[in-house]
């Protein structure tokens, strides 16, 4: 695997794995002090939506679809590009996990209001990123010849 995905995959399992705990400690909610349904609910799923499924399937996509290799480009992307976006997906998602439940905790505020935005923006621009970068690998197969000679 290439740099970028074995670093998208790796992130995308620790997310999984903070996702599962978090997910315990919801199914705890009346032996833990603490909301935590009601704080870490939106939380959760896009704990495991974002950083688990979606960064896992952008990381086998970066690994798997087909490239056109060139010494100006040797994995058939821009590394330094892919990596930026890897750098904005997670940390606005890291951003959403710390403020967002500190807001629905009853803590509401202008700061947590701008991070919650900055969060899904950072998220935006890094998806924006990885669709361009995938866009143009996904090539439609032509129809084989042999098969309508037959």
């Amino acid at each position: 695997m290439d740099p970028v995905s074995v670093r998208l995959a790796r992130t995308a399992l620790l997310w999984l794995v903070l996702g599962a705990a978090l997910g315990g400690l919801m199914l705890s909610d009346a032996l833990v002090p603490g909301a935590w349904k009601l704080w870490f609910s939106p939380t959760h799923g896009h704990i495991l939506f974002v950083g688990w499924f979606l960064q896992f399937a952008v990381g086998v996509g970066y690994w798997l679809l087909p490239r056109k290799r060139m010494p100006e480009c040797p994995l058939g992307y821009r590394e330094d590009v892919a990596l930026a976006a890897y750098a904005l997906l997670n940390a606005g998602l890291a951003l959403r996990v710390i403020a967002e439940p500190i807001q629905r905790s009853g803590n509401p505020s202008d700061l947590l209001d701008w991070s919650l935005a900055a969060s899904s923006l950072l998220q935006f621009a890094a998806i924006v990123i990885f669709t361009v970068q995938l866009w143009r690998r996904i090539i439609p197969r032509r129809a084989s010849r042999s098969l309508d000679a037959s």
